[in-house]
């Protein structure tokens, strides 16, 4: 909703107020005098400064310069083709297909001064001002009303009523004239709070309202009767009046902005003539009279429009009512702080309560059962009255808790008793009997009760909900379960299966189908309906004070009867309530990172910190406090998100991608309306798909650029490896080999020196020289074990066959290779040590065997690999062949060769018969 203001255009959505202005709205004057919305969704805004357009959240703005007869914009209006008409100073206006055509006096015009213009129900066009008012008639303006009708007063505003009467408005009151074309004047005289009408509206209902410099005024039965505005001065300026699409009435005065709506409850206070505003009880009587109790005013009797108010002054012990009811003959019987109390033909007759101890005479509740026997609840229990004392027949006790406030007479002649306190009490054949939380109560402290056609004894408690009884068993439902309050102060059966009760946040609707239901778990909620101060209530508590009180009533013609802490509150159950539309939901703004985005197409939005912020907004101008919300953020969001009345979502920390959010809006038990907003968050740079290609690449040409600069260090320290064996290798060779050469030939010289008789001297020395020579042999094994030229640049078949021509050459030995199955790829280790073990066994042959043929057998056999020397020569013992004693060290190092790689090394010998050597390794 709109509303023109002297400080600015002021939207309202029922929430808040947004204003727009010179500073932010580009208007050329903060005083807006006139507002009409176009049919194209825009709005024309006249202002003393110019008339400006507003569409699409863009204002632009026309004056004299554009072609306007005058920048004082009093009233605007559109016809059926389009056009917009407007008074501007002292000339009309059109503005159609984007220009302005101007008319005055000049052009026909029979109005010298414009003030309004007006589209009447038919289509017409009138205009008014300065002594009169006049229509359209095709290319003509033709005078309706002239000096001779209404002098040289100003005409202010137009409307036309739904009989077809033109009602003109100005300084002079209110003239109509009919369709007949009869006139007829309202002033002060006829009701009018003033004679200056400044605006004039008929509701939907038919209802003609007047707003005048003294207040706000309706037509009722051809007189004008005031209407006060709560909130308002009394003889303030009404400016303009409005109804919106729900029905509200919005009347703009001096003092601020009022609304008028059709609330579901009556409420009677002292403004609507009561005493008070602080009804405890309510009853009605047989007769049809209702009867009304106050906190501190006494008993009020309603009879049709008639009231009467009966005080201490009339009779009645107390001016604080607790309870009213009605005995057999049609006495009532009111419950009063200062006792009991019964009212017959006028008259009271009271009674004081002597039995307590401690002389309360307080009584809560006064009821005569079935028996005609007079009960009553006061804080020292329950006591049957007679005429002459109380005898208590239930015990109270000195304190608040133990009074008994409520009294219930069910059809099986008992009677219950409900406490402050201490639980309910069942009074039968003179015999009691107490219900407490440990026997299926929710609560000790009980409030009301009422019993249900099927016998259910309905139990209001305070701060427990509501209690059933049936068939000797508690049933409860509290909060939890879908009631509005856990205090229950009264419990009313309107007789269309439905339970209104009174509790502390307001008056709440259960249907008992569903309670039913839900004690017997066929449904796990309870779907109530709750009414507060949206429905016309003005305060929510409906739980009559201290200490409690009997509550409301139904009335013979249905209505129901609530006592508040502000007024009865009325009600008719049977009444059609009116539909509850949607709210019309909007999305107000949304900031991305804290920036504004334009909500005008979906956004795609920079990389940021994925901070967003949604401002939404339902408009429901009759009850906006009773609008909730729920949203979901598609992309993230599985489910609905309940928002309650909150109108602002904030998400933190968004990743990158497609969303779209989803707002919706509406009222408890009505339809729902939404509102979306999509967008795209764009990634970061290292968010993107490409970087991570990138990424992967770069590591993977990391990794690799790694594992090269490893081999290469590999290769450059087995280099070194190389070169430092090859240095050792020189070494040995020219001091520790050359060494053994010069021993080994001293010693031969040593021995052909020797004659024959120095036998023991020439074992000794044959023994050196075997020795000399054995480690001759060994040192040249290691020179070669260190260069490993046979295996240099081949696998272990390949250096056999070219090591074993080498082994053999200059001898007259025939060497044979064989390889059969064996894969090139074996261990370094275990290639070296073969290697070895087959050079030492040819070396053997060709030392001592005195051969002619060796074989050379290297094959896979069973996850074993078998490498096989054998010669043809002349064999030899194998006794002790494997000791050191005698210099076998070729054999001994064979051997432990092979077990160093984890094979066995086999040896068969015979002499005359060659010898064999096999070698058995397993391959890991």
């Amino acid at each position: 909703m709109w509303l023109g203001t002297d400080e600015g255009l002021a939207r309202f959505d029922g929430y808040d107020f947004v204003v727009f202005n010179k500073e932010n709205g580009s208007l050329p004057s903060n005083s807006v005098t006139a507002l009409w919305a176009g049919r194209d969704g825009g709005l024309w805004i006249g202002t003393p400064g110019g008339l400006t357009f507003y569409h699409d959240r863009k204002f632009t703005t026309y004056s004299t310069r554009d072609g306007l007869a005058d920048t004082f914009i009093s009233s605007i209006t559109e016809d059926r083709s389009g056009a917009v008409w407007i008074a501007a100073g002292s000339h009309l206006s059109r503005f159609q297909n984007g220009k302005f055509t101007n008319f005055s006096t000049r052009e026909g015009l029979p109005i010298e001064s414009m003030r309004a213009v007006y589209l009447g129900r038919d289509g017409t066009l009138y205009v008014a001002g300065y002594s009169g008012v006049a229509r359209r008639e095709g290319e003509k303006f033709v005078t309706v009303l002239g000096p001779k009708d209404m002098g040289r007063d100003i005409v202010s505003t137009l409307t036309e009523d739904r009989r077809g009467n033109l009602w003109a408005a100005g300084t002079f009151g209110l003239l109509m004239r009919s369709r007949e074309g009869k006139l007829r004047l309202y002033q002060t005289k006829d009701g009018l709070p003033d004679n200056f009408v400044r605006s004039v509206w008929e509701d939907r209902d038919g209802n003609l309202w007047a707003g005048t410099n003294s207040g706000l005024a309706r037509l009722e039965d051809g007189r004008f009767v005031s209407n006060p505005l709560a909130n308002s001065a009394e003889r303030d300026w009404v400016r303009c009046i409005f109804e919106d699409a729900q029905g509200n009435l919005w009347v703009g005065m001096n003092s601020g902005l009022n609304r008028l709506r059709d609330d579901m409850f009556s409420i009677y206070g002292e403004s609507e003539g009561l005493p008070s505003d602080e009804p405890t009880t309510v009853y009605q009587d047989h007769g049809g009279r209702i009867w009304i109790g106050f906190h501190d005013r006494g008993l009020v009797e309603l009879a049709g429009k008639a009231t009467r108010v009966y005080t201490t002054r009339d009779g009645l012990p107390s001016n604080e009512i607790f309870s009213i009811r009605e005995d057999r003959r049609g006495d009532l019987l009111i419950a009063t702080r200062e006792g009991p109390s019964r009212m017959h033909d006028g008259r009271f007759y009271n009674q004081a309560l002597l039995d307590d101890p401690m002389h309360r005479r307080l009584s809560f509740d006064f009821l005569e059962d079935r028996a005609g026997k007079l009960w009553v609840a006061m804080p020292g229990g329950l006591s049957e009255l007679d005429r002459h004392r109380a005898r208590n027949v239930l015990p109270g006790g000195p304190l608040l808790n133990d009074s008994v406030v409520v009294l219930c007479e069910t059809h099986d002649g008992s009677l219950w008793a409900g406490s402050y306190g201490q639980g309910l009490w069942r009074w039968r054949d003179g015999k009691s009997e107490r219900y407490t939380i440990s026997d299926g109560l929710t609560n000790n402290q009980i409030r009301a009760l009422r019993e249900d056609s099927d016998g259910t004894l309905w139990i209001g408690t305070f701060g427990g909900g509501l209690n059933g009884l049936r068939n000797g068993k508690f049933f409860h439902f509290t909060t939890k379960d879908g009631l509005l309050s856990d205090n229950i102060s009264h419990v009313e059966d309107d007789g269309r299966g439905c339970l209104w009760l009174s509790t502390t946040r307001g008056i709440c609707r259960v249907r008992k189908l569903e309670l039913n239901d839900f004690a017997a778990g066929k449904i796990h909620s309870i779907q109530a309906m709750n009414y507060g101060v949206s429905e016309g209530l003005r305060s929510a508590q409906c739980a009559p004070g201290y200490p409690t009180s009997r509550g409301g009533t139904q009335s013979s013609d249905g209505r129901l009867w609530f006592p508040t802490s502000r007024g009865l509150a009325v009600l008719d159950p049977g009444e059609k309530q009116p539909q509850i539309d949607a709210p019309d939901v909007y999305l107000l703004d949304v900031m991305v990172d804290d920036q504004p985005v334009p909500l005008t197409a979906p956004a795609d939005l920079p990389p940021g910190n994925g901070r967003v912020q949604f401002r939404y907004t339902g408009v429901n101008l009759s009850a906006p406090e009773r609008i909730r919300y729920s949203y979901r953020l598609e992309g993230l969001d599985r489910d609905w998100v309940s928002a309650g009345s909150r109108r602002v979502t904030n998400y933190n920390s968004l990743h990158h991608g497609h969303y779209r959010f989803v707002v919706r809006a509406g009222i408890p038990g009505g339809p729902w309306s939404e509102a979306s907003f999509a967008f795209q968050l764009r990634p970061h740079f290292y968010e993107t798909a490409w970087f991570r290609y990138l990424c992967v690449l770069l590591a993977a040409a990391g990794i690799w650029g790694l594992f090269r600069l490893r081999v290469r260090q590999i290769r450059q320290r087995f280099a070194l490896v190389l070169d430092e064996r090859a240095r050792l290798a020189r070494e040995i060779h020219d001091t520790l080999a050359q060494g053994f050469v010069g021993i080994s030939s001293q010693l031969d010289a040593v021995a052909l020196t020797l004659n024959g008789r120095l036998d023991t001297a020439r074992r000794h020395l044959d023994v050196a020289r075997k020795m000399a020579r054995h480690s001759l042999t060994e040192a040249r094994r290691s020179v070669m074990d260190l260069r490993a030229s046979a295996l240099e640049g081949h696998h272990l078949p390949a250096a056999l066959s070219e090591a074993a021509r080498q082994w053999t050459a200059g001898t007259p030995v025939q060497v044979h290779v064989e390889v059969a199955g064996v894969t090139p790829e074996l261990p370094e280790e275990m290639e070296q040590h073969l290697l070895r073990i087959a050079q030492e066994a040819v070396a053997n042959t060709v030392k001592h065997a005195r051969a002619r043929e060796v074989w050379i057998s290297l094959a896979m056999d069973d996850g074993r690999l078998r490498l096989s020397v054998a010669d043809d020569g002349q064999g030899f013992e194998q006794t002790d062949a494997f000791s050191e004693i005698g210099g076998h060290f070729g054999l001994l190092g064979m051997r432990e060769r092979a077990e160093r790689l984890g094979g066995k090394l086999e040896l068969h010998s015979t002499p005359g018969q060659g010898t064999q050597v096999e070698v058995k390794v397993p391959l890991r």
